[in-house]
Protein backbone atom coordinates (compact mmCIF):
# COMPACT_ATOMS: atom_id res chain seq x y z
CA UNK A 1 0.00 0.00 0.00
CA UNK A 2 1.59 3.10 -0.87
CA UNK A 3 2.53 6.27 -0.20
CA UNK A 4 5.65 4.12 1.23
CA UNK A 5 7.09 6.94 3.26
CA UNK A 6 3.64 8.65 4.43
CA UNK A 7 3.07 12.28 5.55
CA UNK A 8 5.49 15.29 5.04
CA UNK A 9 8.04 13.56 2.72
CA UNK A 10 8.66 15.04 -0.68
CA UNK A 11 11.05 15.20 -3.16
CA UNK A 12 12.95 11.99 -2.50
CA UNK A 13 16.06 10.72 -3.92
CA UNK A 14 17.03 6.87 -3.10
CA UNK A 15 20.22 5.36 -3.41
CA UNK A 16 21.21 1.57 -2.71
CA UNK A 17 24.47 0.60 -0.57
CA UNK A 18 24.80 -3.32 -1.05
CA UNK A 19 21.64 -4.71 -0.51
CA UNK A 20 19.56 -2.06 1.34
CA UNK A 21 18.15 1.36 0.08
CA UNK A 22 18.02 4.81 1.43
CA UNK A 23 16.09 7.99 1.02
CA UNK A 24 16.35 10.97 1.96
CA UNK A 25 13.35 13.89 1.91
CA UNK A 26 13.29 17.30 1.61
CA UNK A 27 12.29 18.60 5.43
CA UNK A 28 12.24 23.07 4.77
CA UNK A 29 11.85 24.88 7.61
CA UNK A 30 12.27 21.63 10.30
CA UNK A 31 15.07 21.01 12.80
CA UNK A 32 16.58 18.17 12.38
CA UNK A 33 16.26 18.19 8.62
CA UNK A 34 17.25 15.85 5.68
CA UNK A 35 15.11 12.37 7.04
CA UNK A 36 16.74 9.44 5.96
CA UNK A 37 14.57 6.55 5.62
CA UNK A 38 16.04 2.64 4.87
CA UNK A 39 14.60 -0.68 3.78
CA UNK A 40 15.91 -3.83 2.44
CA UNK A 41 12.87 -5.13 0.80
CA UNK A 42 10.99 -1.94 -0.41
CA UNK A 43 7.90 -2.53 1.89
CA UNK A 44 9.67 -1.96 5.36
CA UNK A 45 11.04 1.57 6.52
CA UNK A 46 13.09 2.65 9.32
CA UNK A 47 13.60 6.38 10.16
CA UNK A 48 17.32 5.88 10.96
CA UNK A 49 18.29 9.73 11.11
CA UNK A 50 18.42 13.19 9.70
CA UNK A 51 21.62 13.90 7.80
CA UNK A 52 20.98 17.82 8.86
CA UNK A 53 21.09 16.69 13.19
CA UNK A 54 23.36 19.68 14.39
CA UNK A 55 22.76 23.87 14.72
CA UNK A 56 26.30 24.00 14.12
CA UNK A 57 26.08 22.55 10.32
CA UNK A 58 23.89 25.58 9.22
CA UNK A 59 21.11 28.33 9.65
CA UNK A 60 17.33 27.35 9.03
CA UNK A 61 16.25 31.04 10.88
CA UNK A 62 15.50 32.12 7.19
CA UNK A 63 13.22 29.52 5.91
CA UNK A 64 10.00 31.51 6.41
CA UNK A 65 6.92 30.76 4.08
CA UNK A 66 5.72 33.52 1.86
CA UNK A 67 2.15 33.70 0.36
CA UNK A 68 1.57 34.38 -3.94
CA UNK A 69 -1.37 35.07 -5.33
CA UNK A 70 -1.79 32.68 -9.30
CA UNK A 71 -4.53 33.97 -11.10
CA UNK A 72 -5.37 29.88 -12.19
CA UNK A 73 -6.56 29.68 -7.78
CA UNK A 74 -8.50 31.45 -5.87
CA UNK A 75 -6.02 31.15 -3.09
CA UNK A 76 -2.69 32.37 -2.27
CA UNK A 77 -0.03 29.91 -2.34
CA UNK A 78 2.45 29.27 0.65
CA UNK A 79 6.38 28.15 -0.75
CA UNK A 80 8.73 27.77 2.11
CA UNK A 81 12.11 28.18 2.17
CA UNK A 82 14.41 26.16 3.99
CA UNK A 83 16.34 22.44 2.96
CA UNK A 84 14.60 21.44 -1.11
CA UNK A 85 15.28 18.61 -2.99
CA UNK A 86 18.32 16.76 -1.74
CA UNK A 87 20.12 13.91 -3.40
CA UNK A 88 21.80 11.18 -2.00
CA UNK A 89 24.26 8.95 -4.09
CA UNK A 90 27.17 6.85 -2.62
CA UNK A 91 30.61 6.29 -4.06
CA UNK A 92 33.97 4.58 -2.98
CA UNK A 93 32.97 3.94 0.55
CA UNK A 94 31.31 7.42 1.45
CA UNK A 95 27.87 8.54 1.02
CA UNK A 96 26.80 11.98 -0.50
CA UNK A 97 24.05 14.39 0.07
CA UNK A 98 23.48 17.33 -1.92
CA UNK A 99 20.80 20.32 -1.31
CA UNK A 100 19.79 23.55 -1.27
CA UNK A 101 18.67 25.69 1.78
CA UNK A 102 16.47 27.78 -0.07
CA UNK A 103 17.03 31.79 1.78
CA UNK A 104 13.69 34.26 1.95
CA UNK A 105 15.15 37.53 3.13
CA UNK A 106 12.58 39.19 5.38
CA UNK A 107 11.64 41.42 2.15
CA UNK A 108 9.65 38.81 0.89
CA UNK A 109 9.87 39.63 -3.07
CA UNK A 110 11.01 37.09 -5.49
CA UNK A 111 14.40 39.03 -5.75
CA UNK A 112 14.57 38.14 -2.27
CA UNK A 113 15.47 34.82 -2.66
CA UNK A 114 18.71 33.36 -2.25
CA UNK A 115 19.73 29.90 -2.93
CA UNK A 116 23.31 27.97 -0.51
CA UNK A 117 24.03 25.06 -2.13
CA UNK A 118 25.99 22.36 -0.11
CA UNK A 119 27.63 18.65 0.11
CA UNK A 120 27.57 16.72 3.39
CA UNK A 121 28.61 13.43 3.69
CA UNK A 122 29.61 10.71 5.75
CA UNK A 123 31.12 6.96 5.54
CA UNK A 124 28.65 5.37 8.00
CA UNK A 125 25.43 6.35 6.95
CA UNK A 126 23.68 4.13 9.90
CA UNK A 127 25.49 5.81 12.23
CA UNK A 128 24.37 9.37 11.60
CA UNK A 129 27.73 11.46 11.90
CA UNK A 130 27.52 13.71 8.98
CA UNK A 131 29.59 16.30 8.10
CA UNK A 132 29.44 19.99 8.11
CA UNK A 133 28.00 21.34 4.96
CA UNK A 134 30.67 22.36 1.86
CA UNK A 135 29.15 25.10 -0.36
CA UNK A 136 29.25 25.65 -4.23
CA UNK A 137 28.53 28.34 -6.33
CA UNK A 138 24.79 27.59 -8.50
CA UNK A 139 22.10 30.00 -8.61
CA UNK A 140 19.16 27.57 -8.21
CA UNK A 141 18.13 24.59 -6.77
CA UNK A 142 17.90 20.67 -6.61
CA UNK A 143 21.60 19.89 -7.10
CA UNK A 144 22.49 16.35 -8.48
CA UNK A 145 25.61 14.42 -8.23
CA UNK A 146 27.11 12.15 -10.99
CA UNK A 147 29.97 10.21 -11.16
CA UNK A 148 31.39 9.42 -14.60
CA UNK A 149 33.46 6.58 -15.69
CA UNK A 150 36.76 8.07 -14.68
CA UNK A 151 35.27 8.79 -11.24
CA UNK A 152 35.12 12.30 -11.80
CA UNK A 153 31.90 14.24 -9.86
CA UNK A 154 29.59 16.56 -11.60
CA UNK A 155 26.55 18.54 -10.67
CA UNK A 156 22.93 19.04 -12.16
CA UNK A 157 20.88 21.49 -10.96
CA UNK A 158 17.62 23.50 -11.91
CA UNK A 159 19.08 27.42 -12.57
CA UNK A 160 16.83 30.24 -11.75
CA UNK A 161 16.71 33.16 -14.09
CA UNK A 162 14.52 34.92 -17.15
CA UNK A 163 13.92 30.85 -17.80
CA UNK A 164 14.90 28.04 -15.56
CA UNK A 165 17.52 25.76 -17.60
CA UNK A 166 19.11 22.01 -16.28
CA UNK A 167 22.83 22.80 -15.62
CA UNK A 168 25.98 21.27 -15.14
CA UNK A 169 29.42 21.72 -14.11
CA UNK A 170 32.28 19.51 -12.72
CA UNK A 171 33.45 19.76 -9.04
CA UNK A 172 35.57 19.36 -5.90
CA UNK A 173 33.62 17.66 -3.90
CA UNK A 174 36.35 18.44 -0.59
CA UNK A 175 36.45 22.03 -1.50
CA UNK A 176 33.20 22.56 -3.44
CA UNK A 177 35.19 24.31 -6.00
CA UNK A 178 33.99 24.18 -9.96
CA UNK A 179 36.42 22.08 -12.37
CA UNK A 180 34.82 23.26 -15.39
CA UNK A 181 32.22 25.79 -16.75
CA UNK A 182 28.67 25.94 -15.99
CA UNK A 183 27.05 24.80 -19.10
CA UNK A 184 22.79 24.36 -20.05
CA UNK A 185 22.36 20.99 -21.03
CA UNK A 186 18.64 20.61 -21.26
CA UNK A 187 15.71 23.00 -21.13
CA UNK A 188 13.46 19.86 -20.84
CA UNK A 189 10.41 18.75 -22.64
CA UNK A 190 7.73 21.06 -21.67
CA UNK A 191 10.11 23.93 -20.68
CA UNK A 192 7.54 24.97 -17.54
CA UNK A 193 10.10 24.92 -14.66
CA UNK A 194 12.08 22.02 -15.33
CA UNK A 195 13.66 20.44 -11.87
CA UNK A 196 14.81 18.00 -9.75
CA UNK A 197 17.55 16.60 -12.13
CA UNK A 198 19.26 12.86 -12.38
CA UNK A 199 21.73 11.82 -14.35
CA UNK A 200 22.03 8.07 -14.56
CA UNK A 201 24.62 5.48 -17.03
CA UNK A 202 22.99 2.44 -18.65
CA UNK A 203 23.66 0.54 -21.60
CA UNK A 204 26.04 3.05 -22.71
CA UNK A 205 23.52 6.10 -22.39
CA UNK A 206 23.74 8.90 -19.82
CA UNK A 207 20.01 9.56 -19.04
CA UNK A 208 18.69 12.58 -17.90
CA UNK A 209 15.37 12.50 -15.81
CA UNK A 210 13.58 16.10 -14.96
CA UNK A 211 10.00 16.97 -13.19
CA UNK A 212 8.43 19.67 -15.18
CA UNK A 213 5.27 21.82 -15.02
CA UNK A 214 5.67 23.05 -11.67
CA UNK A 215 4.88 21.28 -8.31
CA UNK A 216 1.17 20.33 -8.09
CA UNK A 217 -1.55 19.98 -11.03
CA UNK A 218 0.83 19.80 -13.97
CA UNK A 219 3.57 17.93 -12.01
CA UNK A 220 5.39 15.29 -14.63
CA UNK A 221 8.24 13.50 -14.80
CA UNK A 222 10.55 13.30 -18.57
CA UNK A 223 14.00 11.86 -19.70
CA UNK A 224 16.68 12.41 -21.87
CA UNK A 225 19.41 10.95 -23.57
CA UNK A 226 22.94 11.71 -24.67
CA UNK A 227 26.03 9.97 -25.33
CA UNK A 228 27.90 12.31 -23.36
CA UNK A 229 27.01 14.38 -20.34
CA UNK A 230 27.78 17.68 -22.16
CA UNK A 231 25.41 15.99 -24.54
CA UNK A 232 23.02 16.62 -26.61
CA UNK A 233 20.37 15.40 -24.98
CA UNK A 234 17.78 13.85 -27.21
CA UNK A 235 14.40 14.33 -25.32
CA UNK A 236 12.29 10.78 -25.32
CA UNK A 237 9.57 10.30 -27.83
CA UNK A 238 7.23 9.61 -25.40
CA UNK A 239 7.59 11.82 -23.10
CA UNK A 240 6.34 12.98 -20.23
CA UNK A 241 6.91 9.33 -19.42
CA UNK A 242 4.60 10.30 -16.43
CA UNK A 243 2.28 12.27 -17.25
CA UNK A 244 0.21 14.84 -14.95
CA UNK A 245 -2.19 12.74 -12.96
CA UNK A 246 -5.96 12.74 -14.09
CA UNK A 247 -8.03 14.64 -11.99
CA UNK A 248 -10.17 11.18 -10.38
CA UNK A 249 -6.57 9.64 -9.46
CA UNK A 250 -6.64 9.09 -5.69
CA UNK A 251 -2.84 10.01 -5.74
CA UNK A 252 -2.27 13.44 -7.20
CA UNK A 253 0.69 15.99 -7.91
CA UNK A 254 3.13 12.79 -9.12
CA UNK A 255 6.53 13.64 -9.60
CA UNK A 256 9.87 14.62 -8.91
CA UNK A 257 11.32 11.42 -8.55
CA UNK A 258 14.39 9.12 -9.06
CA UNK A 259 14.79 5.85 -10.21
CA UNK A 260 16.91 3.04 -9.36
CA UNK A 261 17.95 -0.75 -9.88
CA UNK A 262 17.47 -3.46 -7.07
CA UNK A 263 19.85 -6.73 -6.48
CA UNK A 264 17.56 -8.64 -8.79
CA UNK A 265 18.10 -5.96 -11.77
CA UNK A 266 15.06 -4.67 -11.33
CA UNK A 267 13.91 -1.14 -11.79
CA UNK A 268 12.15 1.15 -9.84
CA UNK A 269 10.55 4.99 -9.43
CA UNK A 270 10.07 6.77 -6.12
CA UNK A 271 8.64 10.12 -6.39
CA UNK A 272 6.34 12.86 -4.46
CA UNK A 273 2.53 12.36 -4.90
CA UNK A 274 -0.62 13.30 -2.71
CA UNK A 275 -3.58 11.22 -1.00
CA UNK A 276 -6.78 12.91 -2.32
CA UNK A 277 -9.30 12.74 -0.01
CA UNK A 278 -12.58 14.67 -1.69
CA UNK A 279 -10.91 17.85 -2.87
CA UNK A 280 -8.36 18.10 -0.35
CA UNK A 281 -5.05 16.10 -0.02
CA UNK A 282 -4.86 16.56 3.69
CA UNK A 283 -1.36 14.74 3.92
CA UNK A 284 0.80 17.02 1.95
CA UNK A 285 3.09 15.84 -0.18
CA UNK A 286 4.59 12.13 0.31
CA UNK A 287 7.05 9.33 -0.79
CA UNK A 288 5.48 6.45 -3.15
CA UNK A 289 6.79 3.99 -5.32
CA UNK A 290 6.14 3.03 -8.53
CA UNK A 291 7.87 0.64 -11.40
CA UNK A 292 10.35 1.29 -13.94
CA UNK A 293 10.38 -1.08 -17.14
CA UNK A 294 12.85 -0.86 -20.16
CA UNK A 295 11.86 -0.44 -24.09
CA UNK A 296 13.67 -2.34 -26.62
CA UNK A 297 14.65 1.05 -27.96
CA UNK A 298 16.83 1.51 -24.36
CA UNK A 299 13.72 4.09 -22.60
CA UNK A 300 11.98 3.81 -19.51
CA UNK A 301 8.45 3.51 -19.12
CA UNK A 302 6.98 4.13 -15.66
CA UNK A 303 4.01 2.77 -13.82
CA UNK A 304 1.26 4.87 -13.13
CA UNK A 305 1.27 5.71 -9.84
CA UNK A 306 -1.40 3.41 -7.15
CA UNK A 307 -2.38 3.22 -4.56
CA UNK A 308 -2.19 -0.51 -4.44
CA UNK A 309 1.18 -1.95 -5.23
CA UNK A 310 2.69 -5.58 -4.78
CA UNK A 311 6.08 -6.42 -4.49
CA UNK A 312 7.04 -10.03 -3.93
CA UNK A 313 3.37 -11.04 -2.97
CA UNK A 314 3.46 -8.64 -0.44
CA UNK A 315 2.23 -4.73 -0.19
CA UNK A 316 4.40 -2.15 0.14
CA UNK A 317 3.75 -0.42 3.10
CA UNK A 318 2.82 2.97 4.99
CA UNK A 319 4.71 1.98 7.65
CA UNK A 320 6.93 3.75 8.91
CA UNK A 321 9.16 2.52 12.08
CA UNK A 322 10.85 4.82 14.08
CA UNK A 323 14.72 4.52 15.21
CA UNK A 324 16.84 5.98 18.15
CA UNK A 325 20.05 7.37 17.26
CA UNK A 326 22.63 8.90 19.84
CA UNK A 327 23.77 10.81 16.90
CA UNK A 328 20.54 13.26 16.70
CA UNK A 329 19.87 16.02 18.73
CA UNK A 330 16.55 15.83 21.41
CA UNK A 331 18.02 12.90 23.90
CA UNK A 332 18.50 10.87 20.02
CA UNK A 333 14.49 10.86 19.42
CA UNK A 334 15.02 11.31 15.97
CA UNK A 335 11.68 11.29 14.85
CA UNK A 336 10.75 14.65 17.29
CA UNK A 337 11.42 17.88 15.27
CA UNK A 338 11.41 21.98 15.84
CA UNK A 339 10.81 25.17 13.70
CA UNK A 340 13.72 26.84 12.28
CA UNK A 341 16.46 27.10 14.36
CA UNK A 342 15.46 26.02 17.95
CA UNK A 343 17.94 27.35 20.48
CA UNK A 344 18.11 25.45 22.83
CA UNK A 345 14.17 25.88 23.20
CA UNK A 346 13.65 22.21 24.30
CA UNK A 347 15.54 22.12 27.97
CA UNK A 348 14.84 18.28 28.63
CA UNK A 349 13.53 15.29 27.27
CA UNK A 350 13.51 11.88 29.31
CA UNK A 351 11.86 8.39 29.64
CA UNK A 352 10.41 7.06 32.66
CA UNK A 353 7.16 5.01 33.40
CA UNK A 354 4.64 7.17 32.51
CA UNK A 355 6.35 7.81 28.83
CA UNK A 356 8.14 10.70 26.94
CA UNK A 357 8.25 13.91 29.13
CA UNK A 358 8.74 17.13 27.41
CA UNK A 359 10.22 20.19 29.26
CA UNK A 360 10.08 23.31 26.53
CA UNK A 361 11.49 26.85 27.47
CA UNK A 362 8.99 29.61 26.51
CA UNK A 363 9.66 31.61 23.64
CA UNK A 364 8.93 35.14 23.24
CA UNK A 365 7.89 33.86 18.73
CA UNK A 366 4.46 32.79 19.04
CA UNK A 367 3.36 30.67 16.22
CA UNK A 368 2.63 33.01 13.48
CA UNK A 369 6.38 34.25 14.24
CA UNK A 370 9.19 33.98 11.81
CA UNK A 371 11.32 33.56 14.62
CA UNK A 372 12.63 30.97 16.80
CA UNK A 373 9.18 28.90 18.25
CA UNK A 374 8.69 26.91 21.43
CA UNK A 375 7.88 23.84 19.16
CA UNK A 376 8.25 20.28 19.45
CA UNK A 377 6.60 18.04 17.27
CA UNK A 378 6.70 14.80 14.92
CA UNK A 379 5.18 14.42 11.08
CA UNK A 380 1.50 13.24 10.93
CA UNK A 381 2.02 10.36 9.47
CA UNK A 382 -1.50 8.16 9.49
CA UNK A 383 -4.99 10.01 8.00
CA UNK A 384 -6.80 8.91 11.62
CA UNK A 385 -5.26 9.32 14.86
CA UNK A 386 -5.12 11.31 18.05
CA UNK A 387 -2.51 13.37 19.75
CA UNK A 388 -2.90 13.95 23.37
CA UNK A 389 -0.84 16.52 25.72
CA UNK A 390 -1.13 16.59 29.71
CA UNK A 391 -0.53 19.56 30.68
CA UNK A 392 -0.73 21.18 34.69
CA UNK A 393 -2.32 24.98 34.76
CA UNK A 394 -1.31 24.99 38.10
CA UNK A 395 2.41 26.07 37.23
CA UNK A 396 2.26 28.61 35.24
CA UNK A 397 -1.26 30.25 36.50
CA UNK A 398 -0.72 34.15 37.69
CA UNK A 399 2.63 34.49 36.29
CA UNK A 400 2.74 36.26 33.28
CA UNK A 401 1.03 35.91 29.56
CA UNK A 402 2.40 32.09 28.53
CA UNK A 403 0.22 30.38 26.29
CA UNK A 404 1.34 26.45 26.06
CA UNK A 405 -0.54 23.54 24.88
CA UNK A 406 -1.10 21.30 21.38
CA UNK A 407 -0.77 22.24 17.85
CA UNK A 408 -1.12 21.29 14.53
CA UNK A 409 1.33 23.17 12.42
CA UNK A 410 2.12 23.73 8.87
CA UNK A 411 3.68 27.02 9.22
CA UNK A 412 3.38 30.61 10.39
CA UNK A 413 0.34 31.38 8.14
CA UNK A 414 -1.20 28.10 8.94
CA UNK A 415 -1.80 26.11 12.17
CA UNK A 416 -4.50 25.35 14.65
CA UNK A 417 -4.50 24.78 18.14
CA UNK A 418 -6.00 24.03 21.67
CA UNK A 419 -3.84 25.52 24.97
CA UNK A 420 -3.78 27.29 27.78
CA UNK A 421 -3.57 31.59 27.96
CA UNK A 422 -2.41 31.87 32.27
CA UNK A 423 -3.20 35.51 31.71
CA UNK A 424 -6.92 34.72 31.28
CA UNK A 425 -7.36 31.72 33.13
CA UNK A 426 -8.97 30.23 29.47
CA UNK A 427 -8.63 27.11 27.13
CA UNK A 428 -8.55 28.19 23.92
CA UNK A 429 -8.91 27.16 20.78
CA UNK A 430 -7.17 29.14 17.55
CA UNK A 431 -7.10 28.33 13.65
CA UNK A 432 -5.50 30.27 11.35
CA UNK A 433 -5.28 29.56 7.46
CA UNK A 434 -4.34 32.82 5.36
CA UNK A 435 -3.42 31.65 2.31
CA UNK A 436 -7.52 30.63 2.64
CA UNK A 437 -8.25 34.62 4.50
CA UNK A 438 -9.54 31.61 7.68
CA UNK A 439 -9.40 32.60 11.12
CA UNK A 440 -11.03 31.55 14.31
CA UNK A 441 -10.84 31.52 17.64
CA UNK A 442 -12.81 30.94 20.51
CA UNK A 443 -12.12 29.75 24.25
CA UNK A 444 -13.84 28.77 28.11
CA UNK A 445 -12.83 30.31 31.43
CA UNK A 446 -12.13 27.46 33.79
CA UNK A 447 -10.48 27.27 37.38
CA UNK A 448 -6.53 25.86 37.52
CA UNK A 449 -6.54 22.28 37.52
CA UNK A 450 -4.09 19.96 38.68
CA UNK A 451 -4.15 18.60 35.25
CA UNK A 452 -5.53 19.31 31.71
CA UNK A 453 -5.64 16.63 29.03
CA UNK A 454 -5.75 18.33 25.18
CA UNK A 455 -6.30 16.13 22.64
CA UNK A 456 -6.43 16.31 18.65
CA UNK A 457 -8.47 13.59 17.04
CA UNK A 458 -7.88 13.67 13.04
CA UNK A 459 -9.46 12.08 10.16
CA UNK A 460 -9.49 13.04 6.45
CA UNK A 461 -12.26 14.85 6.65
CA UNK A 462 -12.24 16.45 10.17
CA UNK A 463 -9.98 17.80 13.05
CA UNK A 464 -11.39 17.72 16.48
CA UNK A 465 -9.76 20.15 19.50
CA UNK A 466 -10.92 19.04 23.11
CA UNK A 467 -9.62 18.89 26.43
CA UNK A 468 -10.76 17.37 29.55
CA UNK A 469 -9.50 18.43 32.99
CA UNK A 470 -8.70 16.18 36.14
CA UNK A 471 -11.29 16.97 38.11
CA UNK A 472 -14.46 16.88 36.22
CA UNK A 473 -12.97 13.62 33.80
CA UNK A 474 -15.58 15.70 31.30
CA UNK A 475 -14.22 16.07 27.62
CA UNK A 476 -15.31 19.33 25.98
CA UNK A 477 -14.58 19.75 22.51
CA UNK A 478 -13.86 23.36 21.74
CA UNK A 479 -13.92 23.02 17.85
CA UNK A 480 -14.59 20.70 14.95
CA UNK A 481 -12.69 21.49 11.74
CA UNK A 482 -12.61 20.88 8.68
CA UNK A 483 -9.85 19.26 7.39
CA UNK A 484 -9.49 20.91 4.46
CA UNK A 485 -9.53 24.41 6.12
CA UNK A 486 -5.71 23.27 6.83
CA UNK A 487 -4.91 21.96 3.06
CA UNK A 488 -3.75 23.77 -0.16
CA UNK A 489 -0.89 23.89 -2.83
CA UNK A 490 1.75 22.72 -0.08
CA UNK A 491 5.17 22.36 0.38
CA UNK A 492 4.96 20.80 3.67
CA UNK A 493 2.78 18.45 5.43
CA UNK A 494 1.16 18.93 9.20
CA UNK A 495 3.45 18.40 12.13
CA UNK A 496 1.86 17.65 15.15
CA UNK A 497 2.91 19.01 18.86
CA UNK A 498 3.58 20.98 21.93
CA UNK A 499 3.54 24.87 22.14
Amino acid sequence: LNPIIPGFAPDPSIVRIQDTFYVVTSSFHLFPGLPIYSSTDLIEWHHIGNAINRETQLSLALSRTYLSSNPDFDELIPATGGLYAPTIRHHKGRTYILCTNVIHSPYLSSSSVSFENFIISTTDIEAGHWTDPIYFDFHGIDPDLFFDASGNAHVQGSKWGESTTINSFEINLKTGEKLSPEKVIWTGFTKVIPEGPHLYAYNGWIYLLVAEGGTHEGHQITIARSRSIDGPFESCPSNPILGPANADAAVQWTGHGDIFEDVCGDWWLVCLGARKRGNACVMGRETFLSRVHWTADGWPTLDTVELNLVINEKQAGSLVVMGHSKAEPLNGHISFVCIRDPLASLSDMLRDERGTQLALRPSIADLDSIGSVSFIGKRQRRLHGMATLAFDTCQISGLATYKAGLALYKDEHRFGRIGWNSATSEIFFELVNNALCIKQFSAVKIAPASQVVFSLTYTSELIEFAFEDSDTRIKTCLALVDARDMTGRDFVGPVIGAF
